[in-house]
């Protein structure tokens, strides 16, 4: 949870389709584990309020909120992501081995 959170928080400029393009993939690689059994049903309800938070981010770029309001979402759904790995300890681990790697073709 809290590396898809880091993973488009963590810039000087923050994209809107960024964003969309990570709830798309919380979306369904929460699904995808909580079909196989690999995450409960607690923690994929709970992974999704972070989906959520994160769609709500994307709402307020595309809006042109204020940096000051984006800092305090950011700073909000970073604490709930710490939570939630906390109370999940294998969350984030079972979240991101679902990515595909970046190919890197030279």
């Amino acid at each position: 949870m809290i590396t898809s959170v880091d993973s488009v928080t963590g810039q000087e400029t923050r994209f809107s389709g960024q964003i969309t393009q990570e709830v798309e993939f919380l979306s369904s690689t929460l699904s995808l584990l909580r079909d196989s059994e690999k995450i409960s049903n607690d923690e994929f309800l709970e992974a999704g309020s972070i989906q959520g938070g994160l769609n709500l981010l994307s709402a307020m770029i595309s809006n042109g909120v204020e940096a000051e309001e984006l800092e305090i979402q950011i700073t909000s759904l970073k604490d709930r992501a710490l939570l939630i790995c906390q109370r999940f300890p294998n969350l984030d681990e079972k979240i991101e081995s679902m990515r595909k790697p970046i190919s890197r073709d030279s």
